[in-house]
């Protein structure tokens, strides 16, 4: 790799995100993303993220939100909580909170970006 090449490249650190949402309806949906844009703040920053439920019930549900703050400093041991209301689907919402992973290394590229993780659903 040239040095200009290796100059362009930049790491790019994502938090995983997974849960599982409150119980609504006599149901819940499982949820796993990865966090999106930084969004600087001052002396801390957060993070965009959105994704897509499992389908319970026949139905899944959107949502998109910003974590809080970084926790923990801003190195290798920080994390983010969250706390997100979904979006209408069969009539109702579910609440999606938690805290993000540690930062994890998803790329070498500071261009390269993540769509939605969609994950196959056996129903039961």
């Amino acid at each position: 790799m040239s040095k200009t090449a290796k100059k362009s490249q930049t790491a790019r650190f994502q938090h995983r995100m997974s849960g599982r949402t409150t119980v609504t309806q006599g149901h819940q949906h499982r949820f796993r993303n990865l966090t999106d844009r930084l969004i600087p703040g001052n002396g801390t920053h957060r993070h965009s993220f959105n994704g897509i439920t499992q389908i319970t019930n026949g139905h899944r549900h959107s949502y998109s939100g910003i974590t809080g703050n970084a926790i923990n400093g801003q190195g290798a041991r920080h994390f983010h909580r969250f706390r997100q209301v979904s979006r209408i689907a069969n009539g109702h919402r579910h609440i999606l909170s938690g805290r993000t992973s540690v930062p994890i290394r998803v790329s070498g590229s500071s261009k390269h970006r993540h769509s939605i993780i969609i994950e196959s659903i056996k129903q039961k």
